[in-house]
Order: C-alpha cells, then structure tokens, then sequence
C-alpha cells in the first residue's frame, strides 16, 4: 500500500513539474539594473513612453512610466532600473487608447516593433554595461597612429558633471573599457576630449556612473557633445563659427512641406555675419532659397519627392567663410493613408492683432483610404485658458477673432475617413500693433525648386592618377601645419594638435618644427586655429 502510495505521489510531482515547465515558456526575463530596452516607434505616435511593473516590486513609475530616449531614427531606448519582467508601451496620454497590451520583459538588448506588434534583437545594443566584467583592452589609453584609425569626440559639459566619462563600442564585447568607460580630459572651457584608439560606432557620455548619462549616441568623430541641450555640433575654432544649423522638420517630409531652414554663426571678433541657404536635387541641380543676407531663417518648401542636400553657408565682414550641410528626404502623400499637416499659415510664434479676424489656413495630406476626404477640427485656447467648442469639418481654414492680448494656442487636428488622426500645436501672440505679414518667412509657390539644369559631374572631370608629383629630395623636406605627416594639411592636423596638447599624441622632431604655423616657437591651440583659418581660406 505505502509503495503505491508512493508512485502516486510521484505521478503527481511528476505533473506538477511538467505544468510548471510549460507555464514557465509564456513568463518574460526579469531586467538588471543597467539593461536597455528598445521600441521601434514606427506606428504614428510622436513619443513613446515605458511603464514597467514587477510583482513584488512594484512599477518605475507612475502611469504612464518613463518617457523614452531617441537613439537614431525611429528608434527609442529606456535604461532599467530594477528587476521588473513586465513592460507596456504607451504614447504618454494617460486614458490608456493609445498603447501595448501587456507585455513580458524580454531581456536586455531586444526592441519591440510597435507596427509589427513583436519583439526582436537590437543588433546595434552593447552587451550589459554596468555588469561587464571584461578587461580593460591594453590599447586603450594608447595615442592614435599618425593613420588616424581611432576617433576623437569632445563633450561641453553645461550640465556640470564633476567626472566626464565616455563609453564607446561597435557590438558584442568590441568596447574601450567596461562600463562607465574612460574618463575624459578637460582641455578648458568645460570642454573634454576623449580619443579611443580604434573607431567605435556608439558611445555613451556619463558622469562616471548611472547618475548622469546620456543615452546610446551613434559616434560622431570630431563632434562636440553638449550634456545639457543633448545635440552634437562640429567643434569649431575658426575665426566664423557655426553654432547650429537644421532643417525642421528632418524627417517625415512629404512634397509641398514647409521646412524651415535655420542657422547661427558667430565671429569671435563681433564681425557681422551673413547666411545663404541653397538645396540641391539627386541629380545634382541646385537652387538658392536665400542668398547671403542677415537672414538666418527661411522656409523651403519642397516640389518632388527625392533627396536632397541643404548647404549652408556663412561669411562675414571680416572675409571669413563657413560651410554645413543636412539631408532631407522626401516623400510622396499621393497614396498615403494616414494624413499629414505639411505647413500651417500664419507659422507658429507669429503675431495676430486684437478684435480682428486672425485665420489659420492648413495644407495637409493623406488619407487615402474610404471616402478619401479629410476632416479638419481647432481648438483655440485664450490666454486666461478658455477654449471654443470644436467640431470636425471638411474646412482646411479656421477664422477667430482675439479680444485680449497675450498668447493664444491653436490645436489643429486632421482625420481621415478611417479615423486615423494626426494634431499639432501652433502659438499666437495678440497685439495691439498692425499685423500686415508674418514675422517668420512663410512658403510660397515661388520658391525656388531644384533642378537638373546645373551641370553634373562626368567622366571627364579630373581624377588623380599615377601621374601625381611625387615628393623627391629636390622638393622642400616639410609642409607647415602637416604634423601627422601624410604629406597634406588637412582638418586632420588641427585635430592632432588638440591631441597632442591633451597628451594623447606624440610629435617627432620635424612634427614640432611644422606644427609652430603661428611661429611664436611653441605648440598652442592658437597653431590649430591657424589651420583651420588656412584651411578655410
């Protein structure tokens, strides 16, 4: 009897063990602190934010959880910071219409398509940062060979971190240290450099811990990084500096999208300065929106689809010249199903006038699906916080008369026949003064468009060959400024001597000869800044 109780009892472990392992297929990883988890934000929500629960821990945050960080694209991230195994996605609204299910945690490194409703491996994701135990690899501090293999990022530190660090890698253990990686070098002016010794497409910049850092940034060689405002920008030390220059909106531009093209420079001196925007086709047509003027700000508004290049140039009085460039791709809306606001007239931030009519005209796109007709809603908020009683309307423009001064918001709302909607939000400020144009420059059908008439490149341009002079014993031993010694002065040799004054690089005895460009019989930045003046020049 005992012994058949006893393969009773067994039969049922047995059992027990074998539901427990089935149930234990559908249960998600539990995160480590430090672990990373993605989402593809490719659904037509304009933020991602994630809330994360544990059962005995309870959640990251009050609903709707943490905001989400951009790392490139459509791609967001959000750093873990306890043992949670469930996870839900939501566009941060908070009446829960617009996010996941509930979804199990799985593991660090993977990305959640919101469109395809799945999880995947983020191929470009480091190993666990803050768990890595590998050594530290022996080159790591090492100065960069004259081929200039490794790369070289700066950081402003407006936010104040008492100890930069920066974390590089390319994939797998392929890293400059385990976390939280190399500390920088402080080169004056809040401003640290740190140069790797091998190319690394990723790095993170931190304080030296979790407390203060960044989130995955896709390296930028050469770049500065500021901790406050969170963008690159070149790191510039000529004498005409360019602060910031961008095309608004970057991406998810259709044909006729108003784009603003903004940019700053400055002198160092206080020079005036003047700005040129031109665009230029896949086809190598260029056209000029804006030639050099004071204007810093203008709108294009591309006609067909396509890639396109933005140049933006600068130059000031004192005959300094400047140059960047931006890509902006275009789409076509002719078959697109949800719809798009592509420009909004009078732009926003610009002025309307007291007890008179102000009307906000809309050009939008889409909505291709059903009756293929858009629906168009405003909710205008006064400045004391009252709002008019909306309704949808085939209307794309909108008339309502200020009674007080101050700002006034404006919501704009666009719907297809399938319910898919799209909003923005715009500010007007009421005044007592005469309004008669906007203040920013608004898109119109006279803009300049590229073309294909610009000569393009063929064949018969010039291109090196084996008949390029080489240097003989006849021809002069150096060139002044060539401190890495390939025979050119380039961007390059600038950079090296901000190396090399950081004592990440070392200079042979001809390289301390060439590098004096200035000729005070010393090594300074002030040689690099004369570099970069010949080099622009």
């Amino acid at each position: 009897m005992v012994k058949k109780q006893h393969k009773v009892l067994s039969l049922i472990l047995c059992l027990i063990l074998a539901v427990s392992a089935v149930c234990a297929g559908t249960v998600g990883a539990f995160a480590a602190s430090g672990d990373t988890v993605y989402c593809k934000l490719n659904n037509g929500w304009n933020k991602v934010y994630a809330y994360m629960w544990g059962d005995s821990i309870g959640d990251n945050h009050a609903w709707p959880g943490v905001e989400m960080t951009k790392v490139e694209g459509d791609v967001y991230s959000y750093n873990i910071t306890d043992e949670y195994d469930k996870i839900i996605f939501n566009n941060g609204q908070g009446n829960g219409s617009n996010q996941t299910g509930n979804l199990n945690y799985e593991g660090n490194g993977k990305i959640y398509d919101l469109s395809a409703g799945k999880w995947s491996t983020y191929v470009e994701v480091p190993t666990s940062a803050t768990t890595s135990t590998t050594p530290t690899p022996t080159t790591a501090t090492q100065a960069p060979t004259s081929g200039g293999d490794g790369v070289t990022v700066y950081l402003k530190n407006e936010a104040g971190w008492s100890t930069p660090s920066c974390y590089m890698w390319n994939s797998g253990n392929d890293r400059n240290k385990a976390w939280p990686g190399e500390a920088m070098t402080s080169i004056g002016d809040d401003v640290y450099m740190y140069t790797a010794s091998k190319s690394y497409k990723n790095c993170i910049f931190n304080s030296g811990s979790d407390q203060n850092k960044t989130g995955d940034l896709t390296t930028m060689d050469g770049q500065i990084y500021n901790n406050k405002t969170n963008t690159w920008s070149v790191y510039d030390l000529s004498d005409l500096q360019v602060k910031s220059f961008k095309a608004d909106p970057a991406t998810g531009v259709y044909v006729d999208t108003a784009v603003t093209l903004s940019a700053e420079a400055q002198n160092k001196n206080g020079a005036e300065v003047s700005y040129k925007f031109s665009v230029t086709n896949a086809n190598g047509g260029t056209s000029v929106v804006s030639d050099f003027s004071s204007v810093n700000s203008v709108v294009w508004t591309p006609q067909t689809a396509g890639a396109y290049t933005i140049t933006f140039d600068f130059k000031d009085t004192e005959g300094n010249e400047n140059s960047r460039t931006a890509t902006v791709k275009v789409d076509d809306d002719s078959a697109l199903v949800k719809p798009v606001i592509k420009s909004v007239f009078p732009a926003d931030k610009n002025l309307i006038k007291v007890n008179t009519t102000a009307t906000v005209s809309v050009k939008a796109g889409g909505g291709k699906t059903g009756t293929n007709l858009l629906f168009y809603k405003y909710i205008v908020t006064d400045p004391n916080g009252v709002k008019n009683t909306p309704y949808y309307t085939l209307n794309s423009t909108y008339s309502f008369t200020p009674r007080m001064l101050g700002e006034y918001t404006v919501n704009v709302y666009v719907q297809g026949s399938d319910n898919s909607t799209v909003n923005k939000t715009y500010k007007y400020t009421a005044t007592n003064s005469d309004v008669t144009v906007p203040t920013t420059p608004v898109p119109t059908t006279t803009a300049p468009v590229p073309t294909t008439t610009v000569p393009v490149p063929t064949t018969t341009a010039p291109v090196p060959t084996t008949t390029v002079p080489v240097p003989t014993t006849t021809a002069p031993p150096f060139v002044l400024g060539d401190v890495d010694g390939d025979g050119i002065l380039t961007i390059k040799d600038a950079t090296y001597i901000q190396k090399y004054l950081a004592e990440y690089a070392e200079f042979s005895s001809i390289s301390l000869k060439v590098g004096d460009v200035d000729g005070d019989g010393r090594i300074s930045i002030k040689d690099a800044t004369s570099i970069q003046s010949i080099l622009a020049n």
